[in-house]
């Protein structure tokens, strides 16, 4: 994926409606509608294409920043 890719699917999880969940790690994530981003694992997807992406990312100073931890592929 290119620089171009990765902030397609961060712009578009920053605008999901879907709530964002507080993690086992304090880092806020949410899984969202996304196709495009590869393929779900063989042991939960089947390898299938991927349809979601989750997005996992921290929060910061007064709470108006975030950096990206990481995001991948969903299952389901």
């Amino acid at each position: 994926m290119t620089n171009n890719d990765l902030q397609k699917i961060w712009e578009t999880g920053m605008t999901s409606a879907v709530e964002w969940k507080l993690n086992k790690n304090n880092y806020y994530e949410k899984t969202f509608a996304f196709t495009g981003a590869g393929i779900q694992s063989p042991e939960f997807g089947g390898s299938a294409p991927a349809a979601k992406v989750t997005l996992v990312v921290a929060q910061y100073g007064d709470g108006k920043f975030s950096e990206v931890i990481t995001m991948y592929p969903a299952t389901g």
